[in-house]
C-alpha cells in the first residue's frame, strides 16, 4: 500500500513543476534579461507561492500562478522601450494588449496569451525609477463576468454562479 502511495506522490512531484515550466521560463527570461541589461537586481516576494495559492483562493479560481519581481533605483533611457524588450523576449505566442508610454517616461505594458480556459496577462509598470513585473493567468469565465459588470462583481465576488445572459 505504501509504495503506490509514494510513486504516485513522487510522479506528482515531478510532474507538476514542468507543467509551470513554460510560464516560468517566460517570466524568468524576461527578469534576467532586465537584471543583465540595467546592472539591477530584482526584488521578489518571499513565499510567492504561497501568495499566489492565497490569490487563487479568494479570488475563487479566477487568479492564479502570480509571479511578481520589483525593480528599483532602475532608469530607463528615452529611447528604452518596455514593450519591444516585453515581445522579444516572451515570443510570438504572447500579444500586446496594452501599451501607454507617457511623455515624462512612464510606461505601462500589458501582454496576453490564451492558455485553455485562461488568460495570461504579463504586465510592466513603470514609473519613475520603479519596474514592477506581474505575470498571471486569469479565468476567461470570471474575467468576462468582471468585464460585463465590474460593480456588481466587485460588490459579490459571486464568481461560482454560472453566467447569466443581460435581460
Amino acid at each position: 500500500m505504501k509504495i503506490p502511495a509514494l510513486a504516485a506522490i513522487t510522479l506528482l512531484c515531478t510532474i507538476v513543476p514542468v507543467t509551470g515550466c513554460a510560464a516560468s521560463h517566460d517570466f524568468d527570461n524576461v527578469v534576467s534579461t532586465i537584471e543583465h541589461r540595467y546592472a539591477v537586481h530584482a526584488q521578489r516576494v518571499p513565499m510567492m507561492g504561497f501568495v499566489s495559492l492565497c490569490s487563487f483562493a479568494a479570488s475563487r479560481g479566477g487568479v492564479k500562478g502570480m509571479r511578481i519581481a520589483k525593480f528599483d533605483n532602475l532608469t530607463l533611457g528615452k529611447s528604452d522601450d518596455l514593450s519591444r524588450l516585453l515581445r522579444d523576449k516572451l515570443g510570438d505566442r504572447w500579444q500586446p494588449f496594452v501599451t501607454e508610454r507617457e511623455a515624462d517616461g512612464q510606461q505601462d505594458v500589458i501582454y496576453v496569451q490564451p492558455h485553455g480556459d485562461f488568460m495570461r496577462m504579463f504586465i510592466a509598470d513603470y514609473d519613475g525609477n520603479e519596474l514592477n513585473l506581474v505575470r498571471l493567468d486569469l479565468n476567461g469565465k470570471r474575467l468576462q463576468q468582471w468585464m460585463r459588470d465590474p460593480a456588481q462583481s466587485a460588490r459579490t465576488h459571486n464568481y461560482m454562479e454560472r453566467t447569466r445572459t443581460p435581460q
